[in-house]
Formats: C-alpha cells, sequence, structure tokens
C-alpha cells in the first residue's frame, strides 16, 4: 500500500486521467461523437474504437471510472512501476478495441471500465511475477519475506481470483447486462477482453525485462 504522505506516484496520473475524462464529458457534443457505432465504424469511423473508451453515457458514469482509476492506481503505488501500470492499461485499452471490432453483437459503446480491467489485472500479475524470486537465505530476509513478500503477492493473487470469479460470473449471466443503477446496460465481454488484454501486456513487458536483465547479468560476467 502508499506510504503516508506519498502522492507523487498516483496523484499525478489520477489527476490526468480524471481531468481528461471529465473534460471531455462535459464538453457539448463530443461524449455522443465520439462513442463506438457500428453503422459509423463499418462506415469508415475505425477512431472510435479508442475514443469510445474515453468518453461515457453520462456523468455518473465518467465519475465513477474515474473514481475507480484512482484506487487502483493508489492501492498498487510504490509496488510496481509506472512503465508496467502503463502497459496494463493500454493492453486493457486493446483488448476491448479488438473485442468491439470483431464483435458484431456489439451495436454501440462507450466507457473506460474495460481498460480499468486491464489495469486492474497487469497489476496485480505484475506484483505476484515480480516479486516471485525475491527471497533470500538470510534470516532478516526471510522475516521480512513472511512479514510483507508473501502477504502482498497473496493479496496480489486474491485479486486475480475474485476477478476471474468476477468475469466468470458475469459471462455466464448474459453478454449483456439488464439495465443497472447508472441506467444503462453493461457489455461485459468488453470487461473480460480488457483484463486478457492487460494480463498479456503486462507478461510480454515482464518476459522483456527478464531477458533484458539476463543479457546485461550476461554481459557483465564476460566483463569480469
Amino acid at each position: 500500500m502508499a506510504a503516508s504522505g506519498h502522492v507523487i506516484g498516483w496523484a499525478r496520473p489520477a489527476f490526468i486521467f480524471v481531468f481528461f475524462t471529465l473534460g471531455l464529458q462535459w464538453t457539448p457534443g463530443l461524449s455522443d461523437s465520439w462513442q463506438f457505432s457500428r453503422p459509423a465504424f463499418e462506415a469508415g469511423a475505425w477512431w472510435q474504437l479508442l475514443t469510445s473508451q474515453w468518453v461515457h453515457l453520462s456523468a455518473q458514469h465518467a465519475a465513477v471510472n474515474a473514481v475507480a482509476l484512482v484506487f487502483i492506481l493508489l492501492a498498487f503505488d510504490q509496488l510496481i512501476g509506472w512503465r508496467i501500470q502503463a502497459a496494463s492499461l493500454l493492453g486493457g485499452y486493446l483488448g476491448v478495441s479488438v473485442m468491439i471490432a470483431m464483435d458484431p453483437g456489439c451495436a454501440s459503446y462507450a466507457g473506460a471500465s474495460g481498460a480499468l480491467h486491464g489495469l486492474l489485472a497487469g497489476n496485480a500479475l505484475s506484483v505476484l511475477v515480480d516479486r516471485a524470486n525475491r527471497a533470500t537465505t538470510t534470516v532478516a530476509a526471510k522475516d521480512s519475506l513472511i512479514g510483507r513478500h508473501i502477504p502482498i503477492r497473496v493479496m496480489a493473487l486474491v485479486t486475480l481470483l475474485i476477478l476471474a470469479i468476477k468475469l466468470w460470473f458475469q459471462h455466464s449471466a448474459a453478454a449483456v447486462a439488464p439495465v443497472g443503477w447508472l441506467g444503462f446496460t453493461t457489455y461485459y465481454p468488453a470487461h473480460e477482453a480488457g483484463s486478457l488484454g492487460g494480463l498479456i501486456a503486462t507478461a510480454t513487458m515482464s518476459a522483456l525485462r527478464r531477458d533484458s536483465f539476463a543479457k546485461r547479468h550476461a554481459s557483465q560476467s564476460k566483463n569480469t
């Protein structure tokens, strides 16, 4: 969790996201024109695959996603770097874009919840993977592992399990949910695609980082 008084790590991107999201929502006419519409997409409006994830169906919808982003960044503050978080979010955006493009049953779409599922899933996977091999043989390190690293990894694993159960339940219920408390139906496949995109992006980043570290280590070993 974030250290007391530490806000620089998560506050800046959170502020940018909130300002950007609410600013777009309050710009007259922009929300309607940037939402995904299959007829417009098939007529050539390919950019709606991305812009639809930057606008929302209502101010309340935008505010809920903005708050969710803040909580996710705060929860993972100091646990993983901004590059992984950015990759997770971008992976979520890409996953949703592919889903709404390929699903003929998706007539319209707007909102960032799918991408935020990618951010959450990718962040949790990064905590789980990046802390997997940090144990040492010293007593002090073992105490640190038991007192800090394992609980953090367990929480990350529990987060992924809860997310998987949520997605399974939503998938089993229906492709499109009934009208919810925000006044519109939820396109559940976007949550699944966003989560998968975030996981793939994080796994790819982690693999590239390990490969880069291995090459540097091998190069240093040759020079010594």
